[in-house]
């Protein structure tokens, strides 16, 4: 009786197979894929079969990097060293300075001017090596007060300068004597500002621009004609209106951007399809307080 119950309990479990863990499985297969013991292939490849493979790929890497190789020195022997193909964006007369951050004047900002005046030291570090290297390239000495960072930019009294020239074109020369003019933005001036409380000399004068300018024309390449003229513009605050830097309990700042354009002309036109050069001066001019 004993037996026959225990024979039909057995009878009526059903058994349960222990199925295998999948993540288990997965890493074990991944493991003989890298290396199977009993084929000795990595990654399904024996030794011979990465021996081909390799050299196959060696020489086409080779071939490929040859191949570019003899691309770029045909490339780079179309090229003239001193006279590139395309100057700046465009190949229309430009008026401009070749050195970032020497088109704002920032008197509000320590940072900014601290910028400003490193460009300047950039600009005549390059005109005094192209002169070392050739005796025809312009020079800052003519330039007076702005020729030097330490004269051209003085924060706390206000003053400062702007640079401007002719971008670079291979044999282009003015039909006639070269000169810039520059004058204050009306209507693109800051907030309040419809005077700017600015005066301004350019160095050297018109007269001396239209009688040195053209002989620095057709400018041909660096090594040839060094870098091309340049003038400056000497801006100082009028002290007549208040220092744009003191801060006082009477006075309210208000924050002023004023803009100053510079265009090239030959003879008594402005250069055509030629483009303008537009500086910024930022500062805090202090005024009284209005009542409510």
């Amino acid at each position: 009786a004993v037996v026959s119950t225990q024979s039909a309990i057995t009878a009526g479990e059903e058994v349960k197979e222990k199925k295998p863990n999948p993540i288990v499985e997965n890493a074990r297969s991944f493991g003989k894929f890298l290396y199977d013991p009993d084929t000795k292939t990595v990654m399904g490849r024996g030794g011979a079969s990465w021996a081909k493979i390799g050299v196959f790929y060696i020489i086409f890497y080779s071939c490929l990097a040859g191949f570019f190789a003899v691309c770029l020195k045909v490339m780079l022997m179309t090229l003239d060293e001193n006279q590139p193909t395309v100057m700046g964006r465009t190949n229309r007369p430009t008026a401009a300075i070749g050195f970032k951050g020497l088109y704002k004047m920032d008197f509000k900002s320590t940072e900014g001017w601290k910028s400003y005046r490193t460009a300047i030291e950039n600009m005549t570090d390059a005109y005094a090596e192209a002169g070392k290297n050739n005796s025809k390239s312009y020079s800052m000495d003519n330039l007076g007060d702005c020729a030097a960072v330490e004269d051209a930019a003085i924060r706390n009294l206000t003053w400062g300068c702007f640079y401007v020239g002719l971008n670079r074109m291979v044999g282009w020369e003015p039909e006639k004597d070269l000169y810039f003019k520059c004058e204050f933005v009306k209507g693109k001036t800051g907030k309040g500002n419809v005077e700017p409380p600015f005066t301004t000399e350019m160095i050297p004068s018109e007269a001396v621009q239209k009688a040195t300018f053209k002989s620095y024309y057709p400018w041909l390449s660096k090594a040839k004609s060094g870098l091309q003229p340049v003038a400056a513009i000497r801006v100082k605050f009028n002290n007549e209106t208040g220092n744009p830097l003191v801060s006082s309990s009477d006075f309210t700042e208000e924050h002023l951007n004023t803009f100053y354009e510079c265009a090239a002309y030959s003879g008594d036109e402005k250069i055509e399809d030629s483009r303008s050069a537009m500086f910024e001066i930022i500062y805090t001019l202090p005024q009284f307080e209005k009542d409510d």
